[in-house]
């Protein structure tokens, strides 16, 4: 994936979609969600990056954001990264 999606909940915290590395993957013993392949919905704090859902798909997690992000901010979909 050449961008990463995330939404401000709050002044704290930040909800992703993105791909995550393999020393996350470990270091979260995410074993359960098979591979560190993929795409993953990880929630930001100051202090924490917490792996909390795996999805098979953008338009999957993409569609799991727009879900979340009228109860939880009026903030707009921030892009990050993606091709020069």
């Amino acid at each position: 994936m050449s961008e990463d999606f995330c939404i401000a909940i709050d002044e704290e915290r930040n909800l992703w979609l993105t791909e995550i590395s393999r020393a996350t993957f470990e270091d979260q013993a995410l074993d359960d969600l098979g591979t560190d392949g993929g795409l993953f919905i990880v929630l930001e704090t100051r202090t924490e990056f917490r792996v909390l859902a795996k999805v098979p798909s953008v338009e999957a997690g993409m569609e799991l954001i727009e879900l979340v992000r009228p109860t939880v901010t009026t903030r707009s979909l921030r892009v990050v990264g993606g091709e020069a």
